[in-house]
């Protein structure tokens, strides 16, 4: 079901403020209701205001500056990502790991429901689904969320391995490649997670590398240019992060 208004109308905007106006953080002027057809649950992400913050306040998906190139902080994915980070947050507020931990799988795959229905692609879809579950893990599974996470660290080493391997020594070192979904088995409703987290990783890892090189010369560049015109060098590693008044340059 598409979004919709707090009165039922389709959402035809999504009304933001840029809180501040030179930072990277957006506060929801009206709220957003999203039904997820298969529960028939109602959601609403609330209004700033209504609240204390950061109730309404959201960074629209939490993709790391260097790969916006990649993968856009918002667009199709902004109503999904709005409505992810009051569940996030209302999850949070429960005071309990274990609580947190189910409200956040079942809100990371309505996440993925509404990504889908907003017409992200199926890949961006899967990967952004993934992210967020992989930090939900991190933060609510203790010691099984870390063994699951080095479990996808060990994956995505053998599937590139066995590529490599296989491309000097020949094509049988590709039989490891199913080895890191077969063991993904023994996590049972997680196994496919760690097989969206590993094979992906290991498949794009090039473009990522590429992704992150460039950024990171155009980086060095920004810096050097700034240096020599007096400006705030420290501005140039997070762009979306507005200095401090003492540090803007004059």
């Amino acid at each position: 079901m598409p979004f919709l208004r707090e009165d039922g109308a389709p959402l035809d905007e999504l009304p933001l403020a840029q809180r501040p106006a030179d930072g990277y953080r957006f506060a929801l002027r009206a709220p957003v209701v999203y039904v997820d057809d298969p529960s028939g649950r109602r959601y609403r992400a609330p209004a700033a205001g209504e609240a204390p913050p950061p109730s309404g306040i959201t960074d629209l998906a939490s993709v790391p500056t260097p790969l916006w190139g990649l993968i856009a902080s918002y667009g199709r994915q902004s109503a999904p990502a709005v409505l992810h980070d009051a569940q996030s947050l209302s999850a949070a507020a429960l005071g309990d790991r274990d609580a947190a931990l189910a409200q956040r799988r079942e809100d990371d795959d309505v996440f993925h429901r509404a990504l889908r229905e907003q017409g992200v692609p199926v890949l961006r879809a899967r990967l952004m689904w993934a992210w967020v579950s992989a930090d939900r893990e991190r933060t609510y599974g203790g010691w099984r969320g870390w063994l699951l996470l080095a479990q996808v660290a060990l994956g995505v080493v053998a599937i590139v391995a066995s590529i490599v391997l296989a491309i000097l020594a020949g094509p049988a070192w590709l039989l490891l490649l199913p080895v890191p979904a077969l063991a993904a088995l023994a996590w049972g409703g997680l196994a496919r997670l760690v097989v969206a987290l590993t094979y992906p990783l290991a498949l794009l890892g090039p473009v990522l590398a590429v992704q992150l090189l460039a950024v990171g010369v155009f980086r060095l560049v920004e810096a050097v240019v700034e240096l020599l015109a007096g400006g705030n060098v420290r501005s140039v590693v997070r762009p979306t992060v507005a200095p401090e008044p003492d540090e803007r340059a004059g």
